[in-house]
């Protein structure tokens, strides 16, 4: 009897005795007893969750129970699914008590926060067993699921009655599928994601594990770790977000040897179409990469950063963790191929932990990816087959789709060059359109050789700055041409993706690589020693030969340690002889140099245990150099990141020299914001792709209408002394929702000549299941520009000028300078105020530093001091359309000078005013630090002169605007009103002054219009939250007051009308004052749409609008 067959055999004992036992009517307990006991004989190799099946008998649950949290027991819990047995489930009562604590029991896996897609039921007498999952939730009030929230949906149910073979057998796989969960679950990136991320119930179960294991490893061999840290920290930290520490993460490390592991196990099932459970030897070969070798894939695996790990003492300890993810694995069905890049939402949630900002935007959904590669592959010339690159291929979205689509094509002219079939050469991208069902039948049944092979090996090369997402990468693509390698070991490949920076500035071993300088070697920092690398090795003729001499030199180093030097220059002659490359003498000699040196170096490092992951450097970090100018093609997604957000690293420096050669370095102020998709995009354009190459490109939105991508649009990377000749000639613009923030395609060429802009840019806009057809128009305000699928351009010679509008004065840090004042009793005719810390929440002036940042902690000592240094001072947080409250005090030791001109009191003029007001400003002087003063004080808030400019003539009217927010927000106040000497206005605001009412009623009547936001939208960069940098361009596109036009008075007299019903709105509801109109209640965002609310519902609202926008013509 084979194993099988006895395992039958135990199953029909442990059947035949649970009918024994109900039909002697025997206990629940008893019978379960007995169930459990044959488990361990059935199932003699004790996976998992037989042991969790017998341990977590009687668990305690939490669940909501008439409207009240009850605690209850579940018979047994194994992982997610809840089983509830009962003596026998025919008797209707007993089911309908067990189903109810089914439901109770999955209600309570709820409470706990798991995926309703994970939780399964199991209700069962042994003999009858039902499954059941989670059909529908109704969420109560409080959160705590009971049974009465859900609804089970009945998945399989069995009766074992027959007590036969099959009978055993059906219960074996009962077991295996919900208990067990072999094979139950598909295998897709939501499902590995939520199954075993980060945030996952199993994951927390294995990391700890590696956690400890990276630990004792850096302490046991500290040389070695030491090495790690400082090639990581050179390469992979400069990933890192400016407010991220510096410092190598060993926790973040530890969080990708996991994935990396995890990684390995499931590529290995897939390979295999089956869950494996294997041994330690075989689990030893799928960490080090043997298993894959064997089956012809030669660089799955590499000896990276994590290679140490995998070896020795390490990797013992990491084979008993691997083994039990396998087995957590066995969950997921491995003989249908998963259609997508698996891993994408996992790197996603890495991204996010660890604040490595360059592992790209996000994760590319299948559909978007599919789309880009389609409409790259169908502009190729008809002859070409794809050689596409992603220079920030991430986790492989791209590559699995231009794989797929890679393959059809090459099917399709394989059968194209047998005349199998005819074929219409005019059609399709190959060239090629099969026409029947047979061609169809054809193209799955053609027999695959080498030459197909090396055509997919060459359609998309990879590069990625991150090693984990090379590795993750190099299994998505081996997934997506699997079927093609089956049986596995009939070729060999070696997957094109490399860990490298891809705009090949900085490498571990170099911090700058200085393509632009005109040495000609490369300095390498291995470990302690300093190489020469001839810089004619990096160059594409030179692709084979330099693996060849990284391979010669890597090997004599670690077997005999040194070479000859007559045989070292004999090898190095004769292999440059041989591959038919023109080289000189002095080649000869300067690698015969580099060789020797790194020969010298590796053995070195072998023999103190730091050796192993140089070769893999070499390899990767100068691929970029060895395939320039190879593609015929680009596809991308590369990170939506402004410089500005990366830490200050030769990296940052870098990409600002790339930004400055290609001319796309925005003016001004904007320089802080270079993008670096843009960067990213041109470099490829520039440096991977030959002439006439397609390239589709993911980028932010903003790229539309950014001021910082202002040279970007007006192409003046095509205008510098190395112009980029990349020829944009359509845009699709991606449904909301695809990406966090809102993302666009670029697609074009690279040309021959100079590109030239088509006005109107071919488009669409493009999501999952749609598709619509539109243009895009290059509309221009001064000197400021937009593309748009909104043709707006007009005139706007007479629009006002952005200089009669000016920015307040940076009145920060705000803790600082705002605080709680009381007036009191004068002292000797002098007028004092009580001074304290205002107190968020309590202080009615909480809005005015609740989102303080800077010096956040800082409070005052309570003090008495002179009222006459607290300013009237007004912020963007008082306005809202049409309204302006009352101003805030401000402490400042400031007054009115010669012309009436703000300046800063003198030292001598401080110390006079007593003893009490020094000790204030000695404290306010030492929270800023650096031996600030006085004038440090009126240097921060003068700056560009804001303060000192504030001079407001008596009589006219002061009208103010926010800077920012989405939509456009305006009020005025009349300077009779008010006291104009003593008033400051804050940065978040910018102001101008008229001198009719009429003027002012025209620009804040118009400035609260819904047609302003619709003239400005176009130039308004868009961010998570919606439009942002409102800036000057209201300003910019609207006309100067002149009386004597029609259209101007009819704006002023329709917005006289509606202030004064906006006035009588707010005299008859004062809850308008003391809620919307309060700074302190809600955001400033929601106040002022709620004001716009109920200014919309006036009677004299719609003429308002309708002049404002007749105005505009919009």
């Amino acid at each position: 009897m084979n194993n099988s067959e006895k395992q039958v055999e135990l199953a029909r004992e442990c059947i035949i005795a649970s009918l024994g036992l109900i039909r002697g009517g025997k206990v629940e307990d008893v019978i379960r007893h007995s169930f459990t006991s044959y488990l361990r004989t059935m199932f003699p190799d004790e996976p998992s969750w037989i042991k969790q099946h017998i341990e977590g008998s009687e668990s305690a649950v939490k669940f909501s129970k008439e409207g009240k949290l009850r605690t209850g027991f579940v018979d047994n819990l194994v992982d997610l699914t809840a089983i509830e047995y009962e003596s026998n489930i025919t008797n209707k009562t007993k089911f309908e008590n067990g189903y109810g604590q089914v439901k109770d029991y999955c209600a309570s896996l709820l409470n706990k926060g798991y995926d309703s897609e994970l939780i399964l039921g199991v209700l069962s007498d042994t003999v009858r067993w039902k499954a059941y999952k989670i059909k529908t939730i109704v969420t109560p009030a409080n959160r705590k699921f009971g049974r009465d929230d859900i609804e089970l949906d009945e998945i399989e149910s069995i009766d074992l009655s027959l007590a036969d073979n099959l009978a055993g057998k059906r219960l074996i796989d009962f077991l295996n599928t919900y208990l067990g969960r072999l094979g139950s679950r598909p295998l897709t990136a939501s499902s590995l994601a939520n199954d075993l991320g980060f945030d996952s119930h199993f994951c927390s179960r294995h990391i700890s594990s590696l956690r400890e294991l990276v630990n004792n490893a850096f302490t046991q061999r500290p040389e070695y770790g030491e090495m790690i840290t400082n090639l990581w920290c050179r390469f992979v930290s400069y990933l890192r977000d400016k407010n991220s520490v510096a410092e190598f993460d060993r926790e973040m490390y530890s969080d990708e040897l996991y994935i990396l592991t995890l990684a390995k196990l499931v590529c290995a099932n897939i390979i295999e179409n089956r869950a494996l459970r294997s041994d330690r030897d075989e689990i030893s070969a799928i960490m080090q990469g043997d298993f894959f070798k064997v089956r012809g894939i030669m660089n799955l695996v590499e000896y990276d950063y994590f290679g140490w790990l995998n070896e020795g003492e390490f990797l013992e300890k990491i084979i008993p963790v691997a083994q039990e993810m396998q087995e957590d694995l066995m969950a997921y069905n491995f003989s249908a191929p998963p259609a997508d890049d698996l891993f994408g939402q996992i790197m996603a949630q890495l991204a996010s932990r660890s604040q490595r900002i360059l592992l790209g935007q996000e994760w590319t959904p299948k559909w978007l990816a599919s789309s880009i590669v389609k409409q790259v592959l169908e502009k190729l010339p008809v002859e070409e087959f794809p050689k596409l690159v992603d220079m920030c291929c991430g986790s492989g979205a791209l590559i699995v789709e231009a794989i797929e689509q890679s393959k059809a094509m090459i099917k399709r002219n394989k059968i194209t060059s047998q005349s199998s079939i005819g074929l219409d050469p005019t059609n399709g991208s190959s060239g090629m359109l099969i026409k029947s069902i047979e061609a169809t039948q054809c193209l799955n049944e053609i027999e695959i050789d080498q030459a197909e092979i090396e055509l997919l090996t060459q359609a998309i090369t990879g590069f990625d700055i991150d090693p984990l997402a090379v590795m993750l990468s190099k299994i998505s693509w081996l997934l997506a041409a699997r079927d093609w390698l089956e049986p596995f070991g009939s070729f060999e490949v070696t997957i094109p993706v490399y860990h490298a920076d891809s705009l090949f500035a900085i490498t571990p071993l170099s911090d700058v690589i200085g393509e632009e300088e005109q040495e000609d070697c490369y300095q390498l920092q291995i470990a302690e020693d300093l190489i020469k690398l001839p810089k004619f090795l990096i160059s594409p003729q030179f692709l084979n030969y330099f693996d060849t001499l990284i391979d010669f030199g890597y090997n004599i180093a670690i077997t005999i340690g040194m070479i000859e030097d007559r045989e070292l220059e004999s090898f190095v002659s004769a292999t440059l002889n041989d591959s038919e490359l023109e080289v000189d003498s002095a080649m000869i000699v300067s690698t015969k140099r580099f060789l020797s040196s790194f020969i010298s170096t590796v053995s070195r490092l072998h023999s103190e245990g730091r050796n192993g992951i140089w070769a893999f450097i070499l390899r990767n970090s100068y691929r970029p150099g060895l395939v320039a100018g190879q593609f015929n093609g680009l596809v991308s997604n590369p990170p939506w990141l402004a410089l500005s957000k990366i830490e200050n690293n030769p990296y940052q420096q870098v990409l600002k020299k790339k930004a400055e050669r290609f001319g796309i370095k925005p003016p001004g102020p904007a320089f802080l914001h270079i993008e670096m998709a843009t960067t990213f995009l041109l470099h490829a354009v520039d440096r991977y792709l030959k002439s006439g190459a397609v390239v589709g490109c993911i980028t932010p939105e903003t790229v539309l209408n950014g001021y910082n991508h202002e040279p970007f649009r007006q192409l003046a990377f095509s205008k510098t002394a190395n112009p980029v000749n990349f020829e944009l000639n359509e845009i699709w613009k991606l449904e909301e929702n695809t990406f966090k923030n809102k993302g666009i395609v670029l697609f074009g060429t690279k040309s021959n000549s100079s590109p030239v802009l088509p006005n109107p840019i071919p488009g669409a806009v493009v999501g999952k299941n749609s598709l619509s057809i539109t243009s895009f128009f290059m509309n221009t305000q001064g000197k400021r520009s937009a593309l748009s699928d909104n043709q707006t351009n007009r005139d706007n010679k007479a629009s006002l000028s952005p200089g009669s509008f000016k920015q307040g004065a940076d009145i920060m840090p705000r803790r600082l300078l705002f605080h709680e004042i009381t007036p009191i009793k004068s002292a000797k005719g002098i007028q004092q105020v009580s001074v304290k810390p205002i107190e968020v929440g309590v202080s009615p002036l909480s809005f005015i530093v609740k989102d303080a940042k800077k010096l956040s902690d800082f409070r005052i000592n309570p003090t008495v001091l002179p009222s006459d240094l607290f300013y009237d001072v007004l912020t963007s947080n008082m306005l809202t359309p049409f309204n302006i409250v009352s101003p805030v005090k401000a402490l400042l030791p400031i007054r009115r000078g010669s012309n009436d001109k703000w300046e800063p009191l003198t030292e001598g003029s401080l110390i006079a005013k007593g003893q009490r007001v020094n000790l204030a400003f000695k404290q306010i002087f030492s929270a800023m630090g650096n031996k600030a003063d006085i004038n440090t004080l009126w240097n921060q808030i003068n700056t560009r002169g804001k303060l000192a400019q504030q001079v407001i003539q008596p009589g006219g009217y002061l009208l103010f605007t926010g800077t920012s927010g989405e939509k456009v927000c305006s009020a005025f106040l009349d300077t009779q009103k008010i006291d104009i000497e003593r008033l400051i206005i804050d940065q978040t605001l910018n102001w101008a002054t008229v001198e009719t009412l009429d003027e002012a009623c025209y620009i804040t009547g118009l400035f609260n219009s819904e047609a302003i936001n619709l003239m400005i939208k176009d130039f308004q960069p868009e961010g998570a939250f919606g439009g942002r940098h409102i800036h000057s361009l209201p300003f910019r596109v609207t006309p100067r007051f002149d009386s004597t036009q029609p259209a101007h008075q009819e704006v002023v007299e329709k917005t006289k009308f509606l202030i004064m019903e906006f006035q009588g709105l707010k005299h008859s509801d004062p809850t308008i004052e003391e809620n919307l109109l309060n700074p302190n209640f809600s955001t400033l965002a929601r106040r002022r749409k709620l004001i716009k609310d109920l200014i919309k519902s006036l009677p004299g609202y719609a003429d308002y609008e309708l002049a404002c926008r007749n105005l505009y013509g919009v």
